[in-house]
Parts: C-alpha cells; structure tokens; sequence
C-alpha cells in the first residue's frame, strides 16, 4: 500500500470540523442489528483479525462506529467478489494503521505556509505547537485520538464527495485510490492500476447508498454530507411532500431534467448531489408552490433532520 500525506488528501482545511468530523465518526452508538451482521459473523471476522472493534462489555451488547460500519460494508463487498479473508486481513492490517503522526508534523514545520491556510479556533495552538518543535517529543499513541488510513479515506469521500475507492489485484495487492489525487501516485501503481485484473470497492457510494437509511439519521446532519439547501430537499423527497423536481445543470448543453414522484426520485437526486454539476434545483411541493436551491448560495448554520 503507498503512503498518504494527510494534508493532501483531506479537503477539509478547517481544525475543529475535522476534530468534529473525527468525533462523530468514531462515536460507538451502531448495534449489530442495525448494521446487518450476525455476532456470529463478527466473532469468526474477530477471530481471523478481519476487525478492530472492541469487544462487547461484560453484560453489555457491542456498539459500532461509523467507521466501524463503512468497513463492514467494504469486508462485505470484498467477500461478494470473492475476495478471501487472508488477503482481507492484510488490507485489514494496513488500513487500521495509525497515520505516522511525527512525519506528518515534520511536513507541516517544513511547510508552515500551508498551515496559515488552516481555520479554527485551535489554529493558532496548533501552529505554535509545530513552530515550537513540541512534536518531536510527543507520545501521540497516548492522545485520545488516533487517525488510522482508513478514518482519512472516509473523511476524503465526505469532504470531497469525490470517488475514493479500494483497488485490491488478484495477487492480494491493494492501495486506495482517489482520482482527483491521481498525480500523487508512482507511475508504476498506476500501470498496474490499468493493466491489471483488480475488484474495486467505492468507499464514496458506501457512504451515500447507506446514509439515507432510517437507522442512521443521526449521522445525517452530523457528517456535514449534504448542505443545508440540499438536506432540504432531500427533507420534501423523503416526505413525498411534492410533485416534481426540475434539474437546471451548470453546462447550457445539458438538457433541464425533471424527476416526477416515485421511490427512484431520491437515488437521482443525490447521485445528482454527487456529480457536482448542478445549477438549480427547482421543487413543486403539493400546493403548487416553488422551492429553489442553487450551487451557489451560501449555506445556512441551522440544521435540518430527515425525520418527519
């Protein structure tokens, strides 16, 4: 697997969302029904070293992640091509590793210009901690955090919305792979990314085919996914509270598209969101009333749940 600098991949340039971010996605609050495994799947995956979750407190029932949840799915999806759980394990192994913090802030104190594009209320605690060489000396295994290759990876699809996917070779070789990074990889991967046979896992259409459910409303406003203008949307859409919705996309050649009323309606809609090419949404709720959102306008504080 090839290394990843963390302030390359990671959009996000704002300190505490991402420390919100980090929170939010490691919080244990998933039972095992809502993720759709038996515990005896799970004690089979513990025993072969599939997982790193913790077990089950004495008398208690084990809780998941969202982290937790995404690589469920992502063991999933490997083992419905086929993949068998050895080499499951070694991307297991690699993608649980613990970034390498002190190279990490070495990078920044070399480049602390970067760090000036930074925001935050811990900004200013942050820069001084790498101008004052204090990293050098910290034990980060004994923070109460810990950012591993796959907390980034799921952090890069939410952020970006862009496609970050696990390309896994029929020899068991893997590495992550996200297209708008593409010129970071060694030529040599990305001949064998295009010569070679592989199964490919989207990390990103995890996370938007699963956040919608019911189940994990909770992660909806908290993962920042969608913007206000459009968890709106998705608010009418998931309610029926309409009858259609006009497309208007950013390039003049593409054709308006409207999106009647039916169970697909949400699915075009959010691989819509994805594409990141549209210009205006326009809705027609059930009193014949016009509800707009455009690509453009400056998103709101409040947060909006998909509960009715």
């Amino acid at each position: 697997m090839i290394s990843i600098k963390l302030e390359e991949f990671i959009d996000t340039k704002n300190l505490d969302k991402l420390a919100e971010l980090y929170e939010v996605m490691t919080e244990e609050r998933l039972s095992a029904k809502e993720i759709g495994i038996n515990y005896r799947v799970i004690n089979h995956w513990d025993e072969k070293g599939i997982i790193r979750f913790k077990r089950a407190t004495i008398g208690g029932n084990r809780k998941f992640s969202f982290v937790d949840f995404i690589w469920i799915k992502i063991v999933e999806e490997l083992r419905s091509f086929g993949v068998q759980l050895p080499i499951i394990k070694k991307i297991a192994d690699n993608i649980y590793e613990p970034l390498p913090m002190k190279e990490l802030m070495e990078n920044f104190a070399n480049n602390l210009d970067s760090v000036k594009n930074y925001e935050g209320e811990s900004k200013e605690e942050f820069i001084n901690f790498i101008k004052s060489g204090a990293y050098k000396e910290a034990d980060f295994l004994e923070m109460d955090f810990s950012f591993s290759y796959l907390h980034v990876l799921i952090a890069e699809a939410i952020a970006t919305r862009n496609p970050t996917t696990l390309i896994v070779f029929s020899d068991g070789e893997w590495f992550p792979y996200i297209k708008e990074n593409e010129h970071l990889y060694p030529k040599e991967l990305l001949y064998k990314k295009e010569f070679s046979s592989q199964v490919r896992i989207s990390i990103t259409d995890l996370i938007f085919k699963f956040i919608l459910e019911d189940y994990l409303t909770e992660y909806f406003n908290e993962l920042h996914l969608f913007t206000y203008q459009e968890s709106k949307l998705l608010y009418h859409i998931k309610a029926g509270t309409y009858k259609k919705v006009l497309v208007l996309f950013k390039s003049k050649k593409q054709e308006p598209l409207e999106i009647k009323k039916s169970k697909k309606a949400q699915e075009e809609i959010v691989k819509i969101f994805r594409a990141k090419e549209y210009r205006e949404f326009i809705l027609i709720d059930n009193k014949d009333k016009e509800f707009r959102i455009r690509a453009n306008e400056p998103d709101k504080i409040s947060k909006l749940s998909l509960l009715a």
